[in-house]
């Protein structure tokens, strides 16, 4: 099975990019809540469904089920803001930025679980906080308004998803992979549909059956990067698969750099490419 750890985590790595860039055609033409509410809820339908399947058991004790409940909401609010900072751009940075997540994941795990860092994650870290950051400033004035907002959402679903990681690795560990995300996903898709009644925003609908089959599609490739992922980590060949998953953001830049035309600063292109080399060093063993 030599390789398949890769091959699986580059297979997650494309599917996960081109949700991306099915959010960013969908959030420039809807609200971002209706898009995500969209997008999650055709991927929880496929995670039902697996879970009848396979008939993943759901006995949880009261602590379990308190974290579950807790992290839902994280998840959708998390997911929201990306998909905000995606519609809003520029991609090619905001990509990247949500995937140095991964960061936040080992930075809890030394200050919750107490884990030692080695010295290719300390530099990791370090190379993935100090590159963000780079990516993340504006200098001068240029397109300061838009740039701005989508780095910042970019910056904030970052943080909050590394934490909804952290709490989902923790679950995993003691439940499996299935039922924590499953269970946390329905948590998140349920506060998504009371806030998108409570809005006047467009409805997905109004765009079409071609985008709301568009946004089908890109639930069911982000439960397939699940799956993939997963078994790739089965396989143990699980840090493989992390750093080969964790280039995943280079299919939507190079959708908004070719098909968007945009246009990087020389520090962001800097700064994108340590998140990118940072997360890696993460992966690796």
């Amino acid at each position: 099975m030599t390789g398949s750890g890769a091959a699986l985590g580059i297979g997650a790595a494309l599917a996960w990019g081109l949700v991306d860039v099915g959010v960013v055609l969908l959030s420039r033409r809807a609200s971002a809540l209706n898009v995500t509410l969209a997008v999650h809820g055709s991927g929880l339908v496929l995670l039902l469904l697996l879970a009848v399947v396979v008939r993943e058991p759901l006995t949880l004790t009261a602590g379990q089920w308190a974290a579950v409940v807790a992290l839902g909401p994280v998840a959708g609010l998390a997911y929201w803001a990306f998909y905000r900072a995606l519609g809003l751009g520029p991609v090619a940075v905001v990509s990247p930025i949500l995937s140095a997540n991964g960061a936040v994941v080992v930075l809890l795990a030394v200050i919750v679980l107490g884990e030692d860092l080695t010295m290719r994650q300390g530099a990791g870290c370090t190379l993935v906080l100090g590159s963000v950051t780079l990516a993340s400033v504006q200098l001068g004035a240029r397109r300061i308004g838009e740039q701005g907002g989508g780095t910042q959402l970019a910056l904030a679903a970052s943080t909050a998803f590394g934490g909804y990681l952290f709490g989902l690795v923790v679950l995993a560990g003691e439940l499996g992979w299935l039922a924590p995300i499953l269970l946390t996903r329905a948590g998140g898709v349920a506060v998504l549909a009371v806030l998108a009644r409570r809005t006047s925003e467009r409805p997905l609908a109004a765009l079409g059956s071609p985008w709301l089959a568009l946004a089908a599609g890109a639930g069911a490739l982000e439960a397939l990067g699940y799956l993939l992922f997963n078994r790739g980590a089965e396989l143990e060949q699980a840090a493989i698969t992390s750093a080969s998953a964790s280039v995943y953001p280079l299919v939507p830049m190079a959708f908004g750099l070719v098909a968007l035309q945009e246009r990087l600063a020389p520090h962001q292109s800097v700064g994108v490419a340590g998140v990118l080399i940072g997360m890696v060093l993460l992966g690796l063993d």
